[in-house]
Formats: structure tokens, sequence, C-alpha cells
């Protein structure tokens, strides 16, 4: 069983929000505006630095979540919640305590298991629970 990787994981989400927000307005159109294509190369940068494995780039996602929940809040649902987690910090304020409370039960889970953790499983039983 593959051991699950929150930093390649949090990359693979991020790559795909980037593909879901070109196919989106305003970022579809010919000619966008310069804030919005900023937001695009914030998003591309961030990317960069995680491949690169940049200390800086927890920071730098904080700062990119924080524009995306500020100025694109119809965006906002369709980024994972496994990258809110990831960059942590004020990221942590867009999350309800009960969702904090329970990406912890899974990190503690994570921590306890040895290799044959399944992460998905165990992910899908903690967000069931009421």
């Amino acid at each position: 069983m593959q051991t699950y990787n929150a930093h390649n994981h949090t990359l693979i989400l991020l790559k795909d929000f980037m593909v879901l927000l070109k196919q989106g307005f305003p970022f579809n159109q010919d000619s966008i505006a310069e804030d919005d294509e900023s937001f695009l190369n914030q998003l591309a940068s961030l990317i960069n630095a995680l491949t690169e494995r940049d200390d800086q780039a927890v920071f730098d996602g904080q700062a990119w979540l924080s524009r995306l929940f500020r100025n694109y809040p119809a965006y906002a649902p369709h980024v994972g919640r496994e990258v809110l987690w990831f960059f942590g910090g004020e990221a942590l304020h867009f999350m309800p305590d009960e969702e904090i409370t329970k990406f912890q039960q899974l990190e503690n889970a994570m921590a306890e298991a040895g290799d044959d953790f399944d992460y998905l499983k165990t992910k899908q039983d903690i967000f069931q629970q009421k």
C-alpha cells in the first residue's frame, strides 16, 4: 500500500484547481484583468515553490488562500480541504472547528499507524462520523 504524502497530495490538488480556474470566468477569457492574471501567477508560483520544496511555500500558500477566500469566494469551495490543513496557520480560519478536529483525528491516526495505513478509508470513516 502506498503511503499518504501530504506534500504530494497538496500539489496534485493545487494543479487540479489551476485547471478548474482556467476553465471558469473570469480566467477563461481571452483577455483577463491584471488582478486575475496576478492571482493565477501567484498560484503558479506557489505550485513551483512546493515542487522545489521551498520553505517559504507554506507562507505563500497561506497568503494565496487568503486572497482566494477574499477575492474569489465562489471558487473557494472547489479547493481541496486538505490544502487548507496542509498550509495551516491563517488558512485554518476558513475551516470550522469541527473540521479542524476531524483533520487532527486523521493526522493522529496516521501518526499512530504503521505502513498499512489506509488514508482514504480512515478519512472517510472520520468525516462520516456525526
